[in-house]
């Protein structure tokens, strides 16, 4: 009995303290703020109210009470909480065991990484580490998952999804949906909302027309449509006139050639990760013409559907990182949008998350300008998983999601790595503190 009144006892203590922390007030002053150009909002106050952002304001116009915990950051810069689209934590075993994951999580929210979409992963895991995240009882940013869309060869050989519903069943789990001609989509989808998914993730051997409607049961019922570039079998313009909201991988692009035909190509399946490149890349890459007419019709089409590319960019094979440029330089001429997804974990000895690296590297590749960099990692990533409203920029009314840096990374785009503090509901997780 009395083992039971200190356990309850300390998680009532541990409550309160989390609920203290959140509703904190804070007033941020003297600090420059990026608000999307590549000028600085300079010398500004932000007052932070219960986790939000209450007002912006320019220090010295208005008086602060002396009750308001005031924080000094002449000579800093503010940006919103940075946003990877594309993370797989089931390469980190989180069905099998949360430690790796927790250990992520922690440098993820350390450095300024507050949110993140999780592709394919286990639904009941990812929900359950959410959870406790936004309940404060373990730091990570919030995580946003989908629900696997794929075609009956790929339900059947993919074994991450034998992974991922390990103890349910691919049949009985409501975060995969095999593409059936005879597919109930609102069901499906209802089964979906249920698991806790923010968005439908289209991956293999589905069909343009299928996308579409279930594309349309998603958006009907406020779930995003992701998917793969290229879905196979069709062209990659089929899968955006379908109404997806974003796309993936630079390789997907690859399939807009006339030069091949994604038709012929075996649906995506990782029964072995080795093979994985083979069955999403066109055997010979000489064939590719990144300045062709079909590609500029299907970045044309993109930019009017208002549809984002979340790149991966950064890939380890030299030869394959200059064809993405090349592909990344025409789309971003053509004024396509960008987020930015890593699919990739650095290894666990380094400091900083691989989000840091694509940021940079977009940058010093010419894709995009440092301001256009951050606000791909920033408000376009809000975008992609739909909550924009609330996060993606530094603005009164917005969730108080910030990163606080020591250098300007609009000058150098290598200093965002000048982590002092980062701000998540405003809570601080101070960078020495990692």
């Amino acid at each position: 009995m009395k083992l039971r009144i200190v356990v309850l006892l300390s998680l009532f203590l541990l409550t309160q303290q989390v609920f203290t922390q959140n509703n904190q007030t804070h007033a941020l002053v003297n600090v420059d703020v990026f608000n999307g150009e590549p000028d600085y909002l300079k010398g500004m106050t932000i007052l932070v109210v219960t986790g939000k952002i209450k007002d912006i304001f320019k220090t010295g116009s208005r008086i602060i009470h002396d009750s308001i915990n005031q924080i000094d950051l002449s000579g800093h810069y503010v940006l919103p909480g940075l946003i990877d689209t594309h993370i797989h934590m089931g390469m980190k075993g989180l069905s099998d065991s949360a430690e790796a994951s927790r250990q992520e999580f922690r440098r993820w929210i350390y450095h300024g990484v507050t949110s993140v979409r999780d592709m394919g992963g286990d639904a009941r895991a990812l929900a359950r580490e959410d959870q406790l995240i936004r309940q404060g009882l373990q730091p990570g940013p919030d995580i946003y998952f989908s629900a696997t869309v794929g075609s009956s060869d790929m339900i059947a050989k993919d074994m991450r999804l034998k992974r991922v519903t390990r103890g349910v069943g691919i049949e009985k789990a409501g975060y995969v949906i095999e593409a059936t001609e005879n597919l109930d989509a609102s069901q499906a989808v209802a089964n979906a909302i249920e698991s806790g998914v923010s968005g439908l993730k289209f991956y293999a051997g589905v069909d343009a027309e299928s996308i579409r409607m279930l594309t349309a049961e998603a958006h009907d019922n406020g779930l995003k449509s992701w998917a793969h570039f290229t879905v196979f079998p069709d062209r990659p313009i089929e899968v955006i006139n379908a109404g997806v909201d974003v796309v993936s991988h630079v390789w997907g692009a690859f399939w807009q050639d006339d030069d091949v035909d994604p038709s012929l190509k075996v649906p995506f399946t990782h029964t072995d990760f080795k093979d994985a490149r083979a069955a999403v890349f066109p055997e010979d890459l000489s064939l590719l013409d990144s300045d062709s007419p079909e590609l500029t019709k299907l970045f044309k089409t993109m930019v009017e559907k208002d549809v984002i590319w979340d790149l991966t960019y950064v890939v380890p094979n030299p030869k394959t990182q200059e064809l993405y440029k090349r592909y990344a330089l025409t789309a971003s001429k053509a004024g396509v949008t960008f987020s930015a997804g890593t699919d990739y974990f650095n290894d666990p000895g380094e400091r900083f998350p691989a989000l840091y690296t694509q940021i940079e590297q977009l940058v010093s590749d010419g894709i995009l300008t440092p301001a256009q960099a951050i606000t791909a990692a920033t408000l376009n990533g809000a975008k992609a998983i739909g909550i924009e409203d609330d996060y993606g920029s530094v603005e009164a009314g917005k969730v108080a999601n910030l990163l606080i840096l020591k250098k300007n990374p609009i000058e150098d785009i290598t200093n965002i790595r000048q982590v002092l503090f980062t701000m998540k509901n405003g809570m601080i997780f101070n960078f020495s503190d990692y």
